[in-house]
C-alpha cells in the first residue's frame, strides 16, 4: 500500500476532520533522517489502527479531547460521569481551543483583566435555618434563600454567645443577663484573611482566603505572574469552651472564593481557579514551564499539612462549557476528621444555588458572533450526598441571571428566571424557564416586560414573583404549579422598584428597594431616586396583586447594605419587627442618620418606625464617618444587638432603650 492509498482509505472513514488532516500531515511529512526511512511504513501503519481503533471501540475510559461534543455526550451516556482532562497536553489543548473561540472580540490582555476580577455571590420562603434541636429556641439566623441550607455571615449567634468576624479578627460575646461580656478573641496570621463564619453545635468554621508562594515564578515579554497562589480556606474550630477556642483542621482549595453552604454538618466549599496561564506557557514559551504548577492545589490537614495536587486524570472538564477555569469544589463532614472530598472541574462559575439536595452552579455565557449581546446562562448541578458533591448534568437558559433568587428547586424541577438583553434597551425581554431533573427545559414564560430588566425575583411554592423597572416597578406573580404550562397569573405597577422580596406568609410578601421619580431636565425622560421604599403586597387573588402598605426612608443617596444582600436583614414576623443597617440624606445630601432602623409590620397597621440605633448620639460629627456604620442587626429574645467595627450595644426591643455596650477596640 502506497502513500495515496492511506490518504484514499482516511477519505472513506468517517472521523473528525481535525483528526483526520493530523494523521494525513504525519503520513506526508518527510523524515528527518534517512535511518528512519526503514520503519517508516511501520509507523505509518500504526497511526492508521490507531485511528481505526479509536473508531471502532466507542468503550474507552476517557474521552478524547478535541473531538466532537456528540462523542463527548456519548462517553457521558456510556459511563455516567464527564470525560477527564487526563494529561498536560489535553488540557492545554481545551485552554486554548476555548480562549481561541473567544479572541475575535476579546484580546487576551482583556481576558487575563476580566479573569482576575472579584466573584460574588447567592425557594422556599422561611427566612431562618437551623438544626431541628434549635428551632424552639429564641434568636434570630442568617437570613437565608433555602430552609435547611445556612449560608455564611459575618455574624452568628447560638441564642447565648455572639461570634462576630470584624477587621480580620474574630469576637465572641456572651450575652448572660441582658450584660456583654468579651469571652475571647481569635487572631490569624498574615496569611489568612477570614471572610465569613458558620455555627454549627461546638463547632466554629471560618472561611477565608490564604495566600501561598509559588513554587516558582512565570515571567515573559508581555505576562508577568505574580509569586503567590490564592486559596479558599475554611478553619474549623472546636469551641466547647468558648474562652479558649482550639484549631482542628483546615481545608484549603486553590482559587478565590466562590460561596460556600452547610448542609447539618456537611461543608461545601466552591472556588474559581483562573488557569489562561497554561497554554500562554507553551505559547509564549514561559521561562521553566513544570506541568505540576498547572493541576489545581489542596491542602486537608487531616492528612497532611502540605499541599496537594488534583492529578489530570482526576479532573473533569464539561463539554459544553467554554469556560477556561477551574470549578474546584471541598466537601466534608466537620464533625468527622475523614478526607475532604476535592472536585475539579474545567468550567468556573457566576453564582451559586443551593437546595437541600442538590447544588447549581451557574456561568454566563456569550455568543461571540454577535459580541456581548447574545448571552445565554450555562447551569451544572451537583448530586449532594453524604459530604459528596457530584456532577449530574448540564443545561443551558437564554438570558443571563440577577443573583442566587433568580433560581429554585421544587419537586424535582429547577426554576430560573432570565433576562435577555438585546441590541438596545428597548428590547430587552425577561423570562421563566421550567427545568427537569435532566435539565431539559419543559416549560417557559418568555418575553415578559419588553425594555425593562429583572431587579429581583422570589419563589414560593407553586409561585413566582418577578420584578422589573424601567420607570414603574412591575410586579409579576407567576404560576408553577403546572411546570410544563407556567403562566403569568397578574401584574401589579407602581413608583420605584423592589430589589429584594421577602415572604411576610404565604399570601403577602415584602419588597424593600428605591422609590423613584421621573424628571425632565429638557432632553427627555429620565428617572431618579429618591430614598428608600419598603412595601407590603397582597397576593391572596394572584391575579389582582396589590400593595397594602408602603413607607418611604430618608432622600436621595439613602443606602442600605440590603439592598445589595440579603443577610443584613432581620425579619421576625413573630417578634412583630423588621430592621435593616442604614445611612439616611436629607435633600441636600447630608448624611442625617447612620446606624440602624427598626420597623413594626403587621397586616392591620403595616409599618410603623419602632426607632432607630446608632453608636453615637444623633448630633454627633462622627456619624458622618464610616466608623459609625452598623454591618447587622440581630436578637437573643427580646435584645437587640448592633454590631459595627468596635462596638456590640444591646437595645430593649420594647423601650428601644439601651441596655449595655461592649468596645472591641
Amino acid at each position: 500500500m502506497n502513500k495515496k492509498d492511506y490518504i484514499d482509505a482516511m477519505n472513506e472513514l468517517e472521523v473528525g476532520e481535525k483528526l483526520k488532516n493530523e494523521t494525513i500531515h504525519k503520513i506526508s511529512e518527510k523524515p528527518a533522517k534517512a535511518k528512519y526511512n526503514k520503519i517508516y511504513p511501520l509507523a505509518s501503519l500504526a497511526i492508521m489502527c490507531a485511528v481505526i481503533m479509536a473508531i471502532v471501540l466507542p468503550n474507552r475510559t476517557v474521552a478524547p479531547v478535541g473531538e466532537s461534543t456528540l462523542k463527548d455526550e456519548e462517553y457521558i451516556k456510556q459511563t455516567g460521569e464527564l470525560p477527564r482532562v487526563e494529561n498536560f497536553d489535553n488540557l492545554y489543548a481545551l485552554l486554548k481551543e476555548r480562549t481561541y473561540e473567544t479572541r475575535e472580540y476579546y484580546t487576551i490582555d482583556s481576558i487575563m483583566t476580566n479573569g482576575t476580577q472579584e466573584l460574588s455571590e447567592s425557594a422556599i420562603t422561611k427566612n431562618a435555618t437551623a438544626d431541628t434541636t434549635r428551632a424552639e429556641q429564641d434568636y434570630s439566623k442568617t437570613n437565608t434563600q433555602v430552609e435547611g441550607v445556612d449560608e455564611a455571615d459575618i455574624v452568628k449567634t447560638d441564642g447565648r454567645y455572639i461570634y462576630y468576624l470584624k477587621n480580620d479578627k474574630l469576637t465572641i460575646a456572651d450575652t448572660s443577663n441582658n450584660k456583654l461580656v468579651l469571652t475571647s478573641k481569635l487572631t490569624f496570621d498574615d496569611e489568612f484573611y477570614p471572610a465569613e463564619i458558620y455555627i454549627n453545635d461546638n463547632k466554629l468554621v471560618i472561611i477565608g482566603t490564604v495566600r501561598h508562594e509559588q513554587k516558582s515564578q512565570k515571567r515573559s515579554k508581555r505576562y508577568y505572574y505574580p509569586s503567590y497562589s490564592e486559596y479558599t480556606a475554611a478553619k474549623i474550630y472546636n469551641i466547647e469552651d468558648k474562652s479558649n477556642a482550639k484549631e482542628e483542621r483546615t481545608v484549603e482549595i486553590e482559587g478565590n472564593y466562590l460561596s460556600s453552604r452547610m448542609i447539618g454538618r456537611n461543608l461545601y466549599l466552591i472556588s474559581n481557579k483562573y488557569e489562561y496561564n497554561a497554554w500562554l506557557c507553551k505559547e509564549y514559551e514561559l521561562d521553566e514551564l513544570r506541568e505540576d504548577e498547572f493541576k489545581p492545589e489542596y491542602r486537608d490537614t487531616v492528612v497532611s499539612e502540605n499541599i496537594k495536587y488534583v492529578d489530570f486524570d482526576c479532573i473533569y472538564y464539561i463539554p459544553e462549557s467554554e469556560d477556561t477555569s477551574y470549578l474546584n469544589i471541598a466537601s466534608l463532614d466537620i464533625t468527622k476528621n475523614e478526607p475532604a472530598n476535592i472536585e475539579s472541574y474545567l468550567g468556573a462559575g457566576n453564582q451559586i444555588y443551593a437546595s437541600t439536595n442538590n447544588i447549581y452552579v451557574t456561568k454566563q455565557k456569550y455568543n461571540y458572533e454577535r459580541r456581548y449581546y447574545e448571552t445565554s446562562t450555562e447551569i451544572y448541578k451537583f448530586e449532594l450526598k453524604d459530604a459528596k458533591c457530584k456532577f449530574v448534568k448540564s443545561g443551558e437558559v437564554p438570558g443571563t441571571i440577577l443573583n442566587q433568587f433568580s433560581m429554585d428547586e421544587k419537586d424535582g424541577y429547577f426554576r430560573i428566571a432570565t433576562t435577555t438583553y438585546g441590541w438596545s434597551s428597548d428590547d430587552n425581554v425577561n423570562n421563566m424557564y421550567v427545568l427537569d431533573e435532566k435539565l431539559e427545559t419543559v416549560g417557559k414564560v418568555e418575553g415578559l416586560a419588553e425594555g425593562e430588566k429583572i431587579y429581583s425575583v422570589r419563589f414560593m411554592g407553586d409561585r413566582a414573583y418577578m420584578v422589573t423597572f424601567v420607570q414603574t416597578d412591575p410586579l409579576f406573580v407567576i404560576d408553577l404549579s403546572t411546570p410544563t404550562a407556567p403562566k403569568v397569573l397578574g401584574e401589579l405597577k407602581i413608583p420605584g422598584y423592589s430589589k429584594y422580596l421577602h415572604p411576610y406568609d404565604e399570601t403577602h410578601l415584602i419588597g424593600i428597594g428605591e422609590d423613584t421619580k421621573v424628571v425632565n431636565y429638557g432632553y427627555g425622560d429620565v428617572v431618579k431616586t429618591n430614598g428608600m421604599k419598603m412595601a407590603l403586597f397582597d397576593v391572596t387573588d394572584p391575579t389582582n396583586p396589590k400593595e397594602m402598605y408602603s413607607v418611604n426612608i430618608g432622600k436621595e443617596g439613602t443606602y442600605s447594605e440590603i439592598l445589595n444582600n440579603h443577610k443584613a436583614l432581620l425579619f421576625s414576623k413573630e417578634k412583630n419587627i423588621i430592621a435593616f443597617p442604614i445611612s439616611m440624606t436629607s435633600d441636600e445630601y447630608e448624611v442625617t442618620f447612620q446606624g440602624a432602623i427598626v420597623y413594626g409590620l403587621s397586616l392591620d397597621k403595616g409599618f410603623e418606625l419602632k426607632g432607630k440605633i446608632s453608636k453615637y448620639q444623633q448630633n454627633e460629627d462622627s456619624r458622618y464617618y464610616n466608623r459609625a456604620n452598623i454591618d447587622r442587626i440581630i436578637y437573643i429574645q427580646d435584645t437587640l444587638y448592633t454590631l459595627s467595627k468596635d462596638l456590640i450595644k444591646a437595645t430593649d426591643m420594647n423601650t428601644m432603650e439601651t441596655q449595655d455596650n461592649l468596645s472591641l477596640r
